[in-house]
């Protein structure tokens, strides 16, 4: 299974020294080693080709780099170019087997489409494009060369094979031995596939250089040669190559050669080595229009044609199949093409870094080129990625971005409409957004990128590419470079505006707007940051100065302090821009005195009217706080504070509430007296449901009275305490005039003592901890509530009855203590700090915070107890800190081990061992258990038995059992615990299984029942038996494999695991096991439905994949309940034939004169412990040769008839015969059933012994194979031979004739003895006759002995080796 980490990093485009926060992000890498290539599609699906380990993988990523699919190729074969057809409906991989494969790109787990076998000449050196075919259809171009041979031929995809007539054969194949040629690149432009390719001399005079190679759509131009190359010289490297030189990359554009129109360019790059430039290596980014390629192309043609130049490849006569020589030596040259122009030239004589690839592609209207520099070649992993833009065909612009790269980029690649470009490096594939113009939030930083794909979209306000600008053209809608074009330079006049005092807003910008579109126009907005922008009116004074009217708007917002934009937005857009920032103030809008004077000094407030305002003309009372004051509206305002607050809701008690500058009820003034009767306070409180009011006392200016009445609220039921929000009113006669403003949500805490539920004293007095409620215990009530209620309450602990112990738990615990005992009682002490002194027998127990309940628990732990061995009962004495004392009983015991069970367990763990004692339950129970050294995870305890799972030993050998229960260590050095070899299992047979389950699987191995219970799991399926389990083997019945069966391949099969004490078993060989389909039974044979009692025939079953399992071990077919057996020798994979029973259990022994029914047999064939079929009945009828008697057992009277008496002594003949023959035929009857049932008895206890001794055999060889190894020297072991001897006649001697060679007696013929004794083989193997000589051999009563049947067996086993299931029937 492919398992190898993917992930791809993620980098961006950003100004020199700028990257952004998006930068370096993490999406996914590929780790890859050796050559590797990426295609992506312009949906944005990317295909990558990588190497790992010699094995070449295919994998598909989605838009957001998840992976869809992964085809693994066979070990050893690499990828090395991938190309999308035009459409993007093919993929075609080529690969280091010499075969390129078509695949469908929708979906790659199709598998292969076409595979091109045997199409290219090398292993690396391959270029690969697709073309579109004239006509209709999709193609691909394969260039190749080994040192060789130089190969390019073209093939038609799926379905378009036809349209292209070089599908099975090559446009061009030389066998040269003067240069290498190195594939670089390929592209299409018009009817043309152009590769860029660099032949490299190997041997002096021969050609070099670097050439551009034109093929054509044989469709299209069938008259001139089918491909024609022509040589590149680029700025002094013509003929300047050797072995190592190389391209870095080349690629077709559209490029600005000749400043205004559009013209498809080569750009190619290449570098020479330091050892043919003086010690400094070359390196060249050049161009070349498309159009002089073709001129130069078309001479080159041409002049071939006409002989003034040979052809390269000599033949007989000129084809279209050869291609032209240009620069042969002693040929007539054409001058090689030179470029139009050099975007790059650097000599590199320090070698500090070096080109590795360049990349050039049109983007937005924009010609970019990206070049990879390698840093420090001697430090490996490390290059950077340039870009540029190409500002006309001649030069390069302004670089605009560096990034990073993981290691030395040897491709890159991208696809017309994505906006990422890949990186390959020796370890990774890079994805490179081309641009993050989102990053910048501003027109100035936006404009002043030096990323050329980046401008400010005014309108719309954001940085976006061009494209992603509406009406980009127009001017000023999409500012790039010019920072002066920016709107971001506004100002606004004044800066503050009030809605009481109105004035007229100017706004002035830097430089006039943009020009509308057809039915656009342009709106004044008002915006606040949230919300729909408001359109208010304005009028244009000139192009850069506006005044707005906002009273409209400003009242619409009805907020009294509100921070504004004001500015221009598109009617078609609505979007703010060029927008100034504008304090507003709507005095009225505030409601409260501290909204009020929270407005900068603009607005006041009026006391009497209790409204803000900005006109204090208006007022009758006016207040207002400035800044400059130094006073803010908290030292002015009145105001409630925070509590806490507390009201008792059982008994009247007064709220008192802090307040700030509160002045007197009648009078509500600040700076003035004012008099005001029928004003006063109240107090409201909002509960969930409902309010209450509560009149109020004015005290002070800081504080005021609210009056509560006893049950006047009620607390739910179960509630001891809530809250409730609580405000304070200024009202007249009832009616609300005024809220004082409140500092936050204002809570009271509403409770009652009473509704604790409490018992004791010391916790009624623990309910104050924290609270500060103030209840206390009332002694004759015995109740905790609060003082009003009770004039004697106790509210100190020096108080409080003294303390009483209830129960102690647990009851008893070991000699050596750490048992954690919980005392309940009641006045236990109000903290943990009351208990002053705990001992248990006079040793001290620990009091622990923990479990501390106020007056009703506490928890301590036991100390060490060493003042006996027996059972002892002790005191327990509680002593508080007011010196009160309490006492309980405590008995210290001695735990004790007996035995363990199981002894033993595997290295592994996982046994489930029981060990049984006495007392070992006492204390806080069982807190640790080992097992020779190793953790026992204590699932229960009990009294005289612990339970635990045993855990992992690294080594083998007995030990001691050892139980922890608290501090107490009990051992008992006669119960050990041996920890073994872990279960291990070599081979399963048999090596398949069927989906209905339900077969027995045979595990060999060593130790496979040290554990206690073993599963075998199937696909996630357990089965529902457990496994039989002995030392060497475990016989396991296969689970069913569910609603998802699979048919009758043996590959790839399904994973299996034997779960050994519920966890996985040992690792075994192997972990998969095939399935097969189910064995299927449909009829039986029409020519076996009927049977005859005793003389019943072979009864045949037809079916399907009968063989699948083992037919003898997992079939069992039966007749009516009765087993038919199986004949293996006759059943085939369609037809079961299986022996019936000579007779039903059912059938009727009444003799009868014809042939009836007398019983019929349901015939049903089971497979394993899950698969039944029932096939209908076989009938079974009486044999026809059974009559009445015809010998009478008795003599026939005479029948004397005389004249007088005849008559009378007839009839009493007639009688006396008639009741003898009643008689006869009951006695005959009952008879004959006691002969049948005693037949059907021995035939049971034959068939039962033949089971009985199957299964001792076999019990036998297991437990035999269990307990010796055969090889032992110290086993007496015999070889086969002697074995078979002693066991098939154990008294012969060595001269037995069986050991000897067939001898035969004077004058008898050997080859016709050896015939006979062939037909005497036959007639053996026929069941029948060997039956009928076995009845005659024992009729031979005295003289066939016990030795001689002996012996006879013995030779028929010897004799039927080959069908010895005639041994088990």
């Amino acid at each position: 299974m492919f398992k190898t980490r993917f992930l791809l990093l993620y980098v961006c485009f950003g100004g020199i020294g700028l990257f952004h926060k998006e930068c370096g992000a993490q999406i996914r890498q590929f780790n890859v080693s050796g050559q590797s290539d990426v295609v992506v599609s312009s949906t944005g699906q990317l295909f990558v080709g990588a190497n790992i380990s010699q094995t070449g993988y295919l994998v598909k990523l989605n838009t957001t780099s998840a992976q869809q699919e992964l085809l693994q190729f066979p070990s050893g074969t690499s990828v090395l170019r991938l190309s999308l057809s035009s459409d993007e409906s093919r993929l075609v991989a080529c690969l280091s087997n010499r075969s390129c494969i078509e695949y469908d790109a929708n979906n790659l787990a199709k598998g292969p489409v076409t595979v091109f076998n045997n199409i290219l000449t090398g292993s690396i050196n391959v270029s690969l494009v697709s073309a579109p075919v004239s006509g209709g259809g999709n193609s691909f171009y394969a260039g190749s060369s080994n040192g060789t041979v130089n190969l390019i031929g073209q093939y038609g995809l799926d379905g378009t094979a036809g349209s292209v007539s070089r599908t099975s054969g090559n446009l061009f194949s030389v066998t040269v031995s003067t240069f290498t040629r190195n594939w670089y690149g390929g592209f299409v432009a018009g009817f043309y596939s152009y590769f860029v390719v660099l032949d490299l001399s190997t041997s002096p005079g021969s050609e070099t250089g670097m050439r551009v190679l034109r093929v054509c759509d044989n469709s299209n131009e069938t008259s001139v040669a089918a491909m024609v190359e022509t040589e590149l010289n680029c700025v002094g490297l013509r003929g300047r190559v050797d072995a190592a030189s190389r391209f870095a990359g080349a690629s077709l554009v559209n490029a600005y050669p000749s400043g205004t129109s559009f013209e498809p360019t080569i750009v190619v790059a290449a570098v020479t080595p330091n050892s043919i430039n003086g010690g400094s290596s070359l390196s060249r980014v050049c161009t070349f229009s498309l159009s002089s390629i073709d001129s130069a192309i078309a001479n080159a043609s041409s002049r071939c044609s006409s002989g003034a130049l040979p052809w390269r490849s000599s033949p007989s006569s000129p084809s279209c199949y050869s291609t032209c020589n240009t620069s042969s030596p002693g040929a007539i040259s054409t001058p090689a093409l030179v470029q139009t122009s050099t975007l790059l030239s650097v000599s590199l004589s320090n070698k500090s870094f070096d080109l590795s690839y360049t990349m050039s592609f049109n983007y937005e209207s924009l010609t970019l080129l990206l070049i990879a520099f390698t840093d420090q070649p001697n430090q490996a992993g490390q290059s950077t990625l340039y870009a540029y833009r190409v500002t006309d065909g001649a030069s390069l612009g302004v670089r605009f971005s560096v990034l990073p790269m993981p290691g030395p980029v040897t491709r890159l690649t991208w696809t017309s409409g994505q906006n990422y470009v890949y990186a390959i490096t020796s370890t990774s594939v890079v994805q490179v957004p081309i641009e993050q113009c989102s990053s910048f939030t501003d027109c100035l930083s936006c404009a002043a990128n030096v990323n050329p794909l980046c401008g400010w979209c005014t309108v719309e306000q954001k940085c976006s590419r061009r494209s992603q600008c509406q009406n980009s053209t127009v001017s000023a809608r999409w500012v790039q470079g010019n920072t002066s074009q920016c709107l971001s330079n506004t100002s606004v006049t004044p800066t503050t505006y009030t809605l009481e005092r109105p004035t007229n807003i100017t706004l002035t910008i830097s430089s006039g707007l943009p020009s509308p579109l057809t039915g656009e126009s342009f709106l004044c907005l008002l915006s606040t940051g949230n919300g729909v922008p408001i359109s208010v009116p304005c009028s244009l004074v000139n192009q850069t100065t506006f005044i707005y009217n906002i009273t409209g708007a400003i009242s619409q917002l009805n907020t009294p302090k509100l921070v504004v934009n004001i500015g221009f937005g598109s009617s078609l857009l609505n979007i703010p821009f060029a927008t100034s920032r504008l304090t507003t103030y709507n005095c009225a809008a505030a409601t409260s005195c501290s909204s009020c004077l929270q407005t900068d000094g603009v607005c006041g407030w009026c006391n009497v009217e209790k409204r803000c305002t900005a006109v204090n003309s208006s007022c009758s009372n006016f207040t207002s706080v400035t800044p400059a004051g130094g006073q803010t509206y908290l030292d002015v305002c009145p105001s409630l504070l925070n509590g806490p607050y507390l009201l008792p809701v059982a008994v009247n008690r007064p709220l008192v509430l802090n307040t700030k500058n509160l002045p007197p009820q009648g009078v509500f003034a600040l700076k003035a007296a004012l008099e005001l009767p029928g004003y006063q306070y109240n107090c409201s409180l909002q509960l969930s449901s409902t309010s209450v009011t509560l009149p109020a006392n004015y005290t002070n200016t800081t504080s005021i009275s609210c009056l509560y009445t006893a049950a006047q609220i009620s607390l739910p039921v179960g509630t001891t305490a809530m809250l409730a929000n609580i405000s304070l009113i200024w009202t007249n006669s009832g009616t609300v005039v005024y809220p004082i403003d409140p500092l936050g949500v204002i809570q009271v805490t509403l409770y009652s003592c009473s509704s604790f539920s409490v018992t004791s004293c010391t916790s009624c007095l623990a309910v104050n901890i924290g609270t500060g409620y103030g209840c206390g215990w009332c002694g004759g009530t015995s109740r905790c509530v609060e003082p009003e209620i009770c004039p004697s309450i106790t509210n100190q602990l020096l108080n409080c009855p003294s303390p009483v112990l209830r129960s102690v738990s647990p009851s008893s615990g070991p000699f050596g203590g750490g048992t954690r005992l919980t005392i309940t009682g009641t006045d236990l002490g109000v903290t943990v700090g009351d208990i002053a002194n705990v001992t248990v027998g006079g040793v001290n127990c620990m009091v622990e915070p923990d479990g501390f309940k106020p007056g009703a628990q506490f928890v301590c732990v036991t100390g060490n107890y060493s003042y006996g061995g027996m059972p002892q009962t002790v005191p327990i004495s509680v002593t508080m800190r007011s010196g009160s004392v309490a006492t309980a009983q405590y008995t210290y015991v001695r735990p004790s081990i007996s035995s363990v069970f199981p002894k033993s367990g595997p290295m592994a763990g996982r046994t489930n061992v029981t060990i049984e004692g006495m007392s070992l339950n006492v204390g806080n129970g069982v807190k640790r258990v080992l097992l020779n050294g190793a953790m026992c995870v204590v699932l229960q305890s009990s009294l005289t038995q612990v339970n635990c799972t045993s855990s992992a030993q690294n080594v083998t050998g007995v030990g001691v059992v050892t139980v922890y229960i608290d501090n107490e260590v009990t051992i008992n050095n006669a119960v050990t615990f041996e920890h073994t070899n872990n279960p291990n299992y070599t081979s399963v047979s048999p090596d398949r299984i069927i989906p209905a389950g339900g077969i027995i699987l045979t595990f060999t191995g060593t130790y496979l029942n040290v554990s206690q219970k073993a599963l075998l799991v199937i696909n996630g399926m357990a089965g529902t038996f457990p496994c039989i389990q002995t030392f060497t083997t475990l016989k396991c019945y296969a689970p069913p494999l569910g609603s998802n069966p699979i048919g009758s391949s043996l590959s790839p099969g399904v994973d299996y695991a034997i779960v050994m004490d519920g966890a996985p078993g040992p690792v075994g060989d192997p972990l998969k096991i095939a399935v097969v389909s189910n064995p299927i039974f449909t009829s039986i044979n029409p020519n076996d439905l009927i049977q005859t009692v005793g003389s019943v025939k072979i009864i045949r079953i037809n079916g399907m994949n009968i063989m699948n399992v083992d037919v003898l071990s997992e079939i069992r077919v039966t007749v009516g309940g009765e087993r038919c057996t199986i004949d293996l020798g006759t059943t085939t994979d369609t037809v079961l034939s299986c022996q019936p029973p000579q007779n039903l259990s059912t059938v009727s022994s009444t003799p009868s004169k014809k042939r009836q029914l007398s019983s019929n047999g349901t015939v049903i064939v089971r497979v394993g412990q899950s698969l039944g079929y029932t096939l209908g009945a076989v009938n079974y009828y009486a044999s026809t040769t059974q009559s009445f008697p015809t010998t009478t057992p008795f003599p026939v009277l005479g029948v004397a008839v005389g004249v007088g008496v005849g008559g009378l002594v007839f009839l009493v003949v007639v009688v006396v015969m008639a009741i003898v023959t009643v008689w006869y035929r009951r006695d005959s009857t009952k008879k004959s059933r006691q002969v049948d049932n005693l037949l059907i008895m021995l035939e049971t206890w034959e068939a039962n012994m033949a089971d009985e001794c199957k299964r001792a055999f076999a019990e036998l060889q297991t437990e035999l194979q269990d307990v010796v190894n055969v090889h032992d020297k110290n086993y007496p072991y015999r070889d086969f031979r002697s074995f078979a001897m002693k066991f098939l006649f154990p008294t012969a001697e060595d001269d037995h004739p069986i050991l000897k060679p067939v001898q035969f007696p004077a004058g008898v013929d050997p080859s016709e003895a050896r015939k006979k004794l062939e037909i005497f083989e036959e007639l053996i193997l026929d069941k029948k006759v060997l039956l009928v000589m076995i009845h005659t051999l024992e009729d031979q009563h005295g003289r066939f002995t016990l030795q001689d049947r002996c012996n006879v067996a013995s030779l028929l086993i010897v004799a039927l080796q080959k069908n010895l299931f005639y041994a088990t029937e």
